[in-house]
């Protein structure tokens, strides 16, 4: 499983909590997306996700609606990089962009 410093714990809340509000999406509308409720989007987001995929789901959805809105994204210092490449990670997980 991926562990992060507390350092970068702090800094992933921050940058998820500047995406949600640069992109004005409300976590209800960010849940029925995802297909998932907004407790579990929030239980997530500070960084206590029921499965690790989930915070790279988010941060995809995130990175996607705000590239394709033409919002400049903070980027995100600990997600990084190609998720295909970590070995704790199901890429499958991932890529089907639901959190169930």
């Amino acid at each position: 499983m991926m562990s992060l410093t507390m350092a970068q714990t702090v800094a992933t809340k921050r940058e998820f909590k500047e995406n949600i509000q640069r992109s004005q999406l409300s976590m209800e509308q960010i849940a029925s997306d995802l297909g998932t409720t907004p407790e579990v989007i929030t239980q997530s987001i500070t960084m206590h996700p029921r499965r690790i995929e989930d915070n790279w789901i988010i941060r995809n959805y995130l990175n996607e609606y705000l590239a394709a809105h033409q919002i400049t994204e903070v980027p995100f210092t600990a997600l990084t990089g190609d998720y295909h490449r970590y070995w704790f990670l199901n890429a499958a997980i991932i890529e089907r962009g639901i959190i169930d």
